[in-house]
């Protein structure tokens, strides 16, 4: 990685003339008698080898870097080090998310269609199933959460890309060039400092939290098996004709073609043919509740969503907090003065 960094050929070209200029001041202040002068060139000089042995070991500091990443948390989702593991888990959300998603709103559209639909018995027309609005409301919101968690796994995503491509590739070695120099020691030390919370820190106190891909994967399991069942299928539109085709529908979904003798409409009829049902053992171990199944798939979305929320917006808060402090405490070390009072007091 040090050769494919020009920088690091600027660093040393700044790291040497440093000691040069170093080296003359010490000289004109022993030679004019100007302590100040020689005591600053020799504070420059102990700088200039301190950045020198930093530089020096470059390759081994990043290559380090990388071993404890690895071996900070076990291998979950890939191979690799740390940034590979939060990448692979946050495309496996990601992917989760939008399965769900798409149940969600086949989910809506079936529903919408059900809670339109109305009987007119001349004198009066009823809409048994209206009350489905409610539903599709909640329905509605939860999709709209699950957009929203989409749209931050995926902006987690970007950054942590952006973390595994730049910061030992980029801000480490930027921040060594900039610590070479005096007036730029402190910036140096803060983006030196930056480069190693980011690429360990902060991965591995996201990884922490509980990974929310199982629990996204059996809400969309529940929702698809609500919208694959053929009991809850929406009626062909050239179906109803059928003036058996709606009260059948309705039959359906409330169970009562389970139950025994329930075979007087020709829905029912179709449905126990099919499902080739003769006696009442066999109608007892079915189970069809609309409503219940409803009820299920959103608990399980709601549960899905909310430990989605906890990885995709407290963990990353969570994590850059404890990143914050880490940088903040070692670039105060790395933007010091390493000079002779520096190891006096050590």
């Amino acid at each position: 990685m040090t050769e494919e960094f020009a920088g690091m050929g600027i660093a040393v070209i700044v790291v040497t003339a440093s000691i040069v200029l170093a080296g003359i001041l010490i000289g004109l202040g022993r030679a004019f008698g100007y302590k100040r002068v020689e005591y600053f060139g020799v504070e420059e000089l102990i700088q200039s080898i301190v950045n020198a042995a930093i530089i020096g070991s470059f390759a081994a500091i990043v290559e380090f870097i990388g071993v404890i990443s690895a071996s900070i948390v076990t291998e979950i989702c890939a191979e690799g080090d740390i940034i590979n593991q939060l990448m692979c888990t946050l495309s496996s959300i990601s992917t989760g998310l939008f399965s769900l998603s798409q149940g969600l709103l086949k989910t809506i559209v079936m529903l919408g269609y059900y809670q339109t639909i109305s009987l007119d018995f001349g004198s009066f027309a009823i809409s048994p199933l209206a009350n489905l609005s409610s539903l599709t409301d909640v329905l509605s919101a939860q999709l709209l959460s699950v957009n929203l968690l989409l749209v931050l796994v995926e902006l987690n995503i970007q950054i942590t890309q952006f973390i595994g491509q730049n910061a030992l590739a980029l801000l480490f070695p930027v921040g060594l060039v900039l610590r070479t120099l005096f007036a730029t020691r402190r910036v140096g030390g803060f983006l030196i400092a930056l480069s190693i919370g980011l690429y360990i820190f902060y991965p591995t106190f996201v990884l922490v939290f509980p990974n929310p891909s199982e629990d996204l994967n059996a809400s969309a399991v529940a929702v698809e098996n609500f919208t694959n069942n053929s009991y809850y299928a929406t009626v062909p539109v050239i179906d109803l004709n059928d003036n058996y085709a709606i009260a059948g529908k309705l039959d359906v979904l409330s169970g009562r073609c389970l139950e025994l003798n329930m075979t007087n409409t020709s829905a029912c009829a179709e449905f126990m043919e099919q499902q080739n049902i003769t006696n009442m053992t066999q109608q007892q171990n079915l189970s069809v509740d609309f409503s219940g199944d409803l009820t299920f798939m959103t608990q399980s979305t709601n549960y899905a969503i909310s430990k989605s929320l906890l990885y995709a917006v407290i963990a990353p808060l969570f994590s850059l907090m404890i990143t914050v402090v880490f940088v903040k405490e070692l670039a105060t070390l790395l933007g010091s003065e390493m000079g002779l009072k520096t190891f006096a007091a050590v």
